[in-house]
């Protein structure tokens, strides 16, 4: 399974999580069975004006992502994902690799 994690910078594996989801400064592609990143990349939307949980949220669907990962979603983001049948584990305050650790230990 990828999980799609939404991070402040482009730091590898010890990247931060970003504390917005949509308006991240990047994200983390993260596949959760090679248990490796298969890339970063910096958020395109998160200058957007508006609609960006719903930009946010399509683009999650189309990378083929089936768990996100990050702070609280807005309500727009929210409905996209849940929409696509993709999991939200939220998390906070730690890197991509805490974060993986925590949604493993939950398993």
């Amino acid at each position: 399974m990828k999980a799609f994690i939404a991070v402040e910078k482009n730091e590898g594996i010890d990247s931060r999580l970003d504390n917005r989801f949509a308006r991240a400064g990047y994200f983390v592609i993260y596949d959760m069975e090679l248990d490796k990143i298969l890339s970063i990349e910096e958020n395109r939307f998160k200058s957007g004006a508006h609609g960006v949980g719903i930009e946010t949220g399509n683009y999650v669907i189309k990378s083929g992502c089936k768990l996100a990962i990050g702070p609280r979603l807005g309500p727009k983001a929210e409905n996209i994902l849940r929409a696509g049948n993709v999991e939200f584990y939220v998390a906070e305050n730690c890197t991509v690799k805490e974060a993986i650790k925590r949604y493993r230990a939950k398993l």
